[in-house]
């Protein structure tokens, strides 16, 4: 059996929802996450850290996602051997793809304590913007790594990547 190294390439992903992106779902749709991931792994420890990486990437997609017809988030849970991926596709506000980019980068020439830090310290410092701690906190208490991928038609994929235990 063939692993995958993406989520578009695997055949059957464990979850796959697909949502108006509405800030209203993300607690059922996180809780859920959760309830799943405890149920089938046995794992306290993973489905706290799921409630995690799936409140912020969906609150991420949400807040940056355009509005309209097209504007759908899908969330996908796949498992390969011991890693787990949690994957949020949206088609994001076109102006603010560069900053997800350079934030990604940011926190990945980082490790994951000390992106986590200096996201809390940069929103102490400018209270007024966008505090930008979910991803870093995503990668620390989540304890994953994070990818973008860029889809046909403008969409993006957040993958969240660790291990089962």
């Amino acid at each position: 059996m063939t692993q995958s190294n993406s989520p578009s390439d695997s055949l059957r992903p464990l979850v796959l929802m697909r949502f108006r992106p509405v800030w209203t779902y993300i607690d059922g749709v996180r809780e859920f996450c959760r309830f799943f991931c405890a149920t089938t792994f046995k794992a306290t420890d993973l489905a706290e850290r799921a409630s995690v990486v799936v409140q912020e990437t969906l609150e991420n997609a949400v807040k940056y996602s355009t509005e309209g017809a097209d504007a759908e988030l899908e969330l996908r849970i796949e498992s390969h051997g011991e890693k787990i991926e949690f994957s949020v596709a949206s088609l994001p506000d076109p102006a603010h793809l560069s900053t997800l980019r350079n934030e990604l980068s940011s926190i990945a020439a980082q490790t994951p304590e000390e992106a986590y830090v200096a996201a809390f310290l940069r929103a102490a410092q400018e209270p007024d913007a966008s505090s930008r701690l979910g991803l870093a906190r995503i990668r620390h208490e989540g304890r994953t790594e994070l990818s973008l991928e860029e889809e046909p038609g403008g969409r993006i994929r957040i993958t969240a990547t660790g291990t089962l235990c």
